[in-house]
């Protein structure tokens, strides 16, 4: 009897192995190896669809406000439904999202090694990874934006496009209804007919107009100008912030994102949208990150999928640090993993991009505000309750119980904890360890994440810029829509 129950175990473990799959890394070393049915396939590249079930699930879907799936993209070509027809993905059939299929996850840490194994069903010994616990709720799934945050101006009933001139010359000619740029290489490149923008810093030409006509260097408005020369113009997309009742953050393909506003302003606009939806929280960018280590055994996000839009050195002078690429840059190739970025000329990178498992430009181009994160001097404190996601508070939050580096750089060591990258000590490189950088500064914090276009080697999968006040907004820094 003792003997059968030792060869059911046995038998048990081999079968659990079978189901799940992992890695484990020696931050010590830092070298990796597959466990589980991967265990003896080299790391350093992904091992393949037929090795990876979970990461396999992910795809791009439509996904109505009520949180419904209206139907699946192609995996090879978004402009395609997968049956074949013409896929909808202006917003008309609603926001184009990733869907993540829930997992199991199992963590030690034992000398100086982390291993995380995961499962699409659940073992003994596995915890359902906390990203689908929504609001109290386990849930099957979890929807990441397929793009970049998109504004929808509800007042205009128009998916706008993101921009934020700020303190340039401008001159407005009230013959041609005209507004010339004098300065920066394509400052209004990626607007559109019908956007309406917001001119502040002028004398006589303060106000909201509606572009009627688009040149890299020259607006037409709909609305009467005076004629001046303005030095110090700024020219934004007309935004509402409103709770409840403003502007919506949207996931949809061919605009511009939006930028510049604070993290409170970007949780409104998502909530906005109705009941579950958010920003990317804390949890859900976590359990995305564990999904691309285990596929790829390997910190180093850009040498293992691509650079993304991160090298850009004439972004100032371009447009001012707005907004690069248009959202859909990545619909030619669906749900897979890509990057024709990594060029040093904006002008170029406007039509590229990084692409992780559809998750287009995960990281570069714009920095993402990552929710239910907030920290205070260093110490971290996380919620999956969106609902009651607050900024400078750890009201309702959970304390993780580390203190994470008071001193910026490439992480070397990492918290032991399951779920979530945070960087306990610094002094690895950009090819060693973590190689995406970490930022910090003392007081309460909000969470960006991924890096920017002019970031360089900084960026990545794994980049956390944790020094930001929650009353910040930049031009360099979005949002993505989750569900």
């Amino acid at each position: 009897m003792i003997g059968q129950r030792v060869i059911d175990a046995v038998s048990k473990s081999y079968v659990d192995a079978q189901l799940s799959y992992g890695i484990t890394w020696d931050e010590s070393a830092d070298t990796y190896a597959r466990t589980g049915r991967l265990a003896g396939i080299a790391v350093g590249s992904s091992p393949g669809n037929y090795a990876l079930p979970i990461q396999a699930k992910m795809r791009r879907c439509v996904l109505n406000d009520a949180g419904q799936v209206v139907y699946y993209l192609a995996p090879s070509n978004s402009a395609l439904k997968e049956d074949g027809e013409a896929s909808v993905l202006t917003g008309a059939d609603g926001q184009v999202m990733v869907e993540i299929p829930a997992f199991w996850l199992k963590y030690s840490y034992l000398g100086t090694t982390h291993r995380w194994d995961i499962s699409s069903t659940p073992i003994e010994g596995f915890t359902l990874h906390p990203a689908f616990i929504k609001n109290g709720v386990a849930v099957p799934y979890r929807y990441c934006g397929a793009y970049e945050g998109v504004l929808y101006d509800v007042s205009a009933s128009i998916y706008a496009n993101g921009i934020y001139q700020t303190a340039f010359s401008c001159t407005f000619n009230s013959t041609e209804k005209t507004i010339t740029a004098n300065s920066r290489t394509a400052p209004f490149a990626g607007l559109a007919v019908g956007d309406k923008i917001v001119v502040s810093g002028t004398v006589n030409n303060n106000g909201t107009f509606t572009v009627a006509g688009i040149a890299d260097t020259i607006i037409t408005t709909t609305e009467a100008l005076v004629d001046e020369t303005a030095d110090s113009t700024i020219i934004q997309t007309q935004k509402d912030w409103t709770a409840a009742t403003g502007d919506k953050l949207a996931s949809v393909s061919g605009k511009k994102p939006i930028t510049y506003g604070t993290r409170a302003n970007f949780r409104a606009i998502a909530a906005n949208r109705g009941a579950g939806w958010r920003l990317d929280d804390f949890y859900l960018e976590s359990a995305i990150q564990l999904l691309y280590l285990v596929e790829y055994g390997s910190f180093y996000t850009q040498s293992m999928i691509g650079a993304g839009i991160m090298s850009v050195t004439d972004w100032d002078v371009y447009n001012g640090h707005s907004p690069i690429a248009v959202t859909g840059n990545s619909n030619v190739i669906g749900n897979a993993t890509g990057n024709t970025a990594g060029a040093t000329a904006a002008a170029t990178e406007a039509t590229k991009y990084l692409s992780y498992r559809g998750i287009e430009n995960w990281f570069g181009h714009l920095w993402k505000f990552v929710d239910g994160f907030n920290i205070n001097n260093n110490i971290p404190y996380v919620h999956n309750t969106d609902t009651q996601f607050a900024d400078d508070t750890a009201v309702n939050y959970t304390d993780l119980g580390l203190v994470l580096s008071n001193v910026n750089g490439y992480p070397a060591t990492i918290a032991q904890i399951s779920a979530g990258f945070l960087p306990v000590s610094v002094g690895a490189s950009l090819t060693t360890k973590l190689t995406d950088n970490y930022w910090q500064a003392p007081g309460w914090r909000v969470a960006w994440f991924g890096g920017s276009a002019a970031n360089g080697a900084s960026d990545g999968g794994f980049a956390w810029a944790l020094l930001s006040s929650s009353v910040v907004a930049g031009r360099h820094v979005g949002g993505r829509l989750c569900f």
